[in-house]
């Protein structure tokens, strides 16, 4: 069969289905260019037609925290105290470098996970900052 770009849900099943027939041939059999091509298409498809959102930290360890069946005040030693531990689930208040550090080694989570970025609800500390810059002014930190 000759693949082209794939357009509709219809092409991807069938893209899908193909790939699945010729997934176990090896590298040298007549098949794996068109295994690359398949695995290409279907992916570009799947990339714009399902997109699959990145988790943020806090939601990282609230799932690991589920699988391992702990509860907040299970957390407490990580984070130092029951307001930080609460202020940090709750969004009001960020990781900090050591709270990733030691959240990545005692739940073996990936660094990666838990040092991108995340939407905080009111962590007071820029304000001063964001309305310097409002009125045009170099804010002093």
């Amino acid at each position: 069969m000759n693949w082209t770009i794939i357009k509709n849900d219809k092409q991807y099943y069938a893209a899908l289905e193909r790939l699945d027939e010729i997934f176990d041939t090896g590298p040298k059999s007549k098949t794996n260019d068109e295994f690359d091509l398949l695995t290409l298409l279907i992916n570009k498809y799947e990339e714009e037609n399902y997109p699959i959102k990145e988790a943020d930290p806090i939601e990282v360890i609230r799932m690991k925290m589920e699988y391992m069946g702990l509860k907040q005040k299970d957390l407490i030693p990580y984070f130092g105290s029951k307001a930080t531990a609460s202020k940090i689930l709750s969004y009001k208040a960020p990781l900090t470098l050591k709270h990733i550090w030691v959240l990545s080694a005692k739940l073996d989570l990936p660094l990666q996970l838990l040092a991108r970025p995340y939407r905080i609800e009111q962590w007071g500390f820029m304000k001063k900052f964001e309305t310097s810059v409002k009125r045009g002014r170099k804010a002093s930190v």
